[in-house]
């Protein structure tokens, strides 16, 4: 769609009159009326409907309505930023990581790299490793934090892996749950409750976990998300296994407690190999990635 034709059917909208929308934008009434006339062609639709005193939308009118208010705004946006661009380069970045590491290992390691490269945007996208690796061989991602949760990290060529940390497992019941007076719980002390569970990687280390405590986990709630998993869980409808990142974040009505011999997953930072002209801001998250991950792995170890 042409957007200058959007603009003078918005503005029309607004003044409820082509000739005012005109005066307004500065062009004759007869070049926004063609302008309207032009998209009403294009849809194969009336936008707009004449009458005594001006013009009023109809209802295919108010259906472009909304969506030229997303597309002009992004426009106007997209000239902001160039017009901007020409003072002050900006130099854009494409984050990607596993759900867990938003709840502080990413916010924390924003802070690190705004201090080195404060003019850099820094775009984040919440993805579980199997899918973000091939997003950062096409492109698609500059940086990608992943586990090694199964089916583990697949053999890419053209990647590097920067290792940022080794985290435990951790238990998350109920607060009324029987087991939630105890500082550490044997895993297979839970053989008998019902688990939420997420996506298949994550039901994998459950289930292996649980072989080694011998049993079967019974898994009735699959929920797609952390925050349906805790709610659930707070709800009294099963337990769940929780990674050493995410418990801060976690709900507070929820009993997060240590396993004994728990399931450990590691944490990378992966990157794809490019000219060094290209890896400066990438290379320079990496570092900062790695120095929250050493400082979160000593919290732990203490």
């Amino acid at each position: 769609m042409d957007i200058t034709a959007l603009r003078s059917f918005r503005e029309a909208y607004r003044q409820g009159s082509i000739s005012v929308a005109a005066q307004i934008l500065g062009y004759t009434q007869s070049a926004v009326s063609r302008q309207i006339a032009a998209l009403e062609t294009r849809l194969g639709t009336p936008l707009l409907e004449r009458h005594a005193r001006g013009v009023r939308l109809t209802s295919a009118g108010e259906v472009l309505l909304e969506h030229a208010a997303v597309i002009l705004r992004r426009v106007e946006h997209a000239e902001r930023d160039v017009i901007a661009s020409r003072e002050q380069p900006v130099t854009y970045l494409r984050v990607g990581g596993v759900p867990s590491t938003s709840a502080g290992l990413l916010p924390q390691a924003l802070n690190v790299f705004a201090t080195e490269l404060p003019s850099v945007r820094v775009a984040f996208a919440e993805d579980v490793t199997p899918r973000m690796l091939p997003r950062l061989l096409d492109g698609e991602l500059d940086v990608a934090v992943i586990t090694d949760y199964p089916p583990g990290i697949p053999a890419y060529a053209g990647l590097a892996l920067t290792h940022l940390l080794d985290e435990e497992l951790m238990c998350a019941l109920p607060e009324d749950h029987p087991l939630a007076r105890r500082d550490v719980i044997d895993l297979a002390d839970l053989s008998q409750d019902t688990w939420v569970e997420d996506y298949e990687g994550a039901a994998s280390i459950l289930s292996l976990a649980c072989a080694q405590a011998g049993f079967t986990p019974r898994i009735d709630i699959r929920c797609g998300s952390w925050l349906g998993k805790q709610a659930f869980v707070a709800a009294g409808h099963g337990v769940m296994l929780a990674p050493g990142l995410l418990v801060p974040a976690l709900r507070r009505d929820l009993a997060v407690r240590a396993l004994v011999n728990p399931p450990r997953r590691s944490v990378y930072a992966s990157v794809r190999h490019r000219p060094a002209s290209a890896t400066a801001a990438a290379d320079a998250f990496v570092r900062a990635l790695a120095q929250v991950g050493a400082e979160v792995a000593s919290i732990h170890r203490a």
